[in-house]
């Protein structure tokens, strides 16, 4: 049978389109009412398109947790359901970025690629002049600089 939110369009001027569409939603009607729900038809429809735009996982989910019941669930329990699985995601989101965070850079790297992170120090260093202790760097001193260059090798070893 085709579905409810699939009915024909009526042309214009066309008693044959409009006798199917009467047709199928007198076929409709006939089928809810031989199933005796006692829920209204507009939570059945409502329950269909939203389920339709459900992802599979949360529409399995739905079904185990209605599978035992005799009657069909009211739109307003399925909203409950899915506010109560929109919180559970939220917290399942949060965890999962609060471990990104925290994770190793290296545990989070595929393999063969490289992936430089720049690592900072705060370190507080005098610069002095190991030939005469004075406050200026090594490679800037006057007197190192007039010295022979194996020297200077000898006194940067």
């Amino acid at each position: 049978m085709p579905s409810i939110c699939q009915m024909p369009q009526v042309k214009k001027g066309d008693a044959s389109s409009l006798r199917q569409l009467i047709n199928r939603v007198s076929n409709h009607m006939n089928a809810l009412q031989a199933l005796s729900l006692n829920v209204p038809v507009q939570d059945l429809m409502l329950n269909h398109l939203m389920l339709a735009r459900l992802d599979t996982e949360t529409q399995q989910e739905w079904e185990l947790n209605t599978a035992s019941r005799a009657d069909t669930p009211a739109t307003a329990e399925l909203v409950t359901f899915l506010e109560s699985r929109c919180r559970a995601l939220v917290l399942l989101q949060n965890t999962q970025s609060l471990k990104i965070v925290t994770a190793n850079p290296r545990s989070t790297q595929s393999a063969g690629s490289k992936v430089s992170k720049l690592s900072y120090s705060n370190v507080a260093t005098k610069i002095q002049c190991t030939l005469y202790n004075s406050s200026h760097k090594l490679f800037k001193c006057d007197n190192f600089l007039k010295l022979q260059p194996r020297q200077r090798l000898n006194h940067a070893k």
